[in-house]
């Protein structure tokens, strides 16, 4: 089948293009006028657009028979995320539904979940985030983005497939928010045995590539994680020294973290009232949101879909790390 990827110049969108071509699939990719092309072979065939503002949409579907929705901005301030997330897809997927395709598959993330109230182990029955504007700008853009792809999908009967990964990293992209913070040559550990929802960026695209054309993904959601068996002092070290930015790894409790943000939110409300902004670090409910020790399960789409990852955590560490060991910062 041909796929039309889009956000395909991105970290997750190149790699996801890889796995659809290695799948036997043809490609056509959207990346943005201005961004260069990636080193795919001869037969992806690329389209220059952007989503927020290009006026040429509807002729990105033509002799497509799925759309693997991936764009998204994962920076910038709010406005700038929302734009380029949710007016995007808006004006992606009104082109689409002039066009014959029926099949999407989107890409979200666990940060359209509440968080505050996941239970001991987080699945697709967790309930979602109803407040986002208490959450940043990049989960706020996520659970609109998400919001609005479901109302297309419903109203031009689309076989939709949502699939939100967990911390997608790999090369040049490590440095994850799970992890902790680092100042200097100093690591914090919040929690520093919490288990982190790790998803492997070749992972998560041979997850998407499967997940493209089985007739069992459709109308399904899944949660994508590689495991939840590594845990945030092993990653952090495997961090710093793999990168060579070695230095003190220093072990804070959870509930010191989250005791710390609750103190500094209080203090903020009586000093300024609603006006008081502070860092996620301090923000009680986002601080939840990187650290919260809790499970992950994949095992929803493990059995639907009887997809394993690939590649084992070692296999990533080593391939996120291939080029020198010494000098990458994600």
């Amino acid at each position: 089948m041909k796929v039309l990827v889009s956000g395909a110049g991105g970290f997750l969108g190149r790699a996801v293009v890889n796995s659809l071509l290695e799948s036997g699939h043809l490609v056509r990719a959207i990346v943005r006028p201005s961004s260069p092309v990636p080193s795919w072979s001869d037969t992806v065939e690329v389209f220059r657009a952007d989503l927020r503002v290009s006026d040429n949409l509807v002729a990105a579907f033509d002799g497509v028979d799925a759309v693997m929705h991936l764009a998204a901005a994962v920076s910038g301030n709010e406005d700038t995320q929302f734009s380029s997330t949710v007016v995007a897809t808006e004006r992606f997927l009104d082109a689409m539904g002039k066009s014959g395709v029926k099949r999407l598959v989107h890409v979200s993330s666990l940060v359209v979940y509440d968080w505050s109230k996941a239970g001991p182990c987080m699945d697709e029955t967790t309930p979602l985030e109803d407040k986002p504007y208490a959450m940043g700008g990049y989960t706020i853009s996520k659970v609109w983005q998400e919001r609005v792809v479901t109302r297309f999908a419903k109203a031009h009967s689309w076989d939709l497939t949502i699939v939100r990964p967990g911390f997608i990293w790999g090369e040049d992209h490590a440095n994850i928010a799970g992890m902790g913070r680092q100042f200097g040559r100093v690591y914090l550990l919040f929690g520093p045995f919490t288990r982190l929802p790790l998803c492997h960026v070749d992972n998560c695209a041979d997850c998407l590539a499967v997940a493209v054309d089985n007739p069992a993904a459709f109308g399904e959601t899944f949660n994508l994680v590689d495991s939840d068996d590594v845990r945030v002092w092993r990653y952090a070290k495997e961090y710093a020294r793999r990168t060579g930015q070695r230095g003190a790894l220093l072990p804070i409790p959870y509930r010191l973290g989250l005791g710390i943000a609750q103190s500094a939110a209080l203090t903020s409300r009586l000093l300024f009232g609603r006006k008081g902004k502070l860092p996620s670090l301090l923000t009680p409910r986002r601080f939840e949101s990187q650290f919260k020790p809790i499970r992950f399960s994949n095992q929803r789409v493990t059995s639907k879909l009887n997809w394993k990852p690939r590649r084992s955590f070692d296999d990533c560490l080593n391939a996120s790390y291939k080029s020198s060991g010494q000098s990458h910062r994600g």
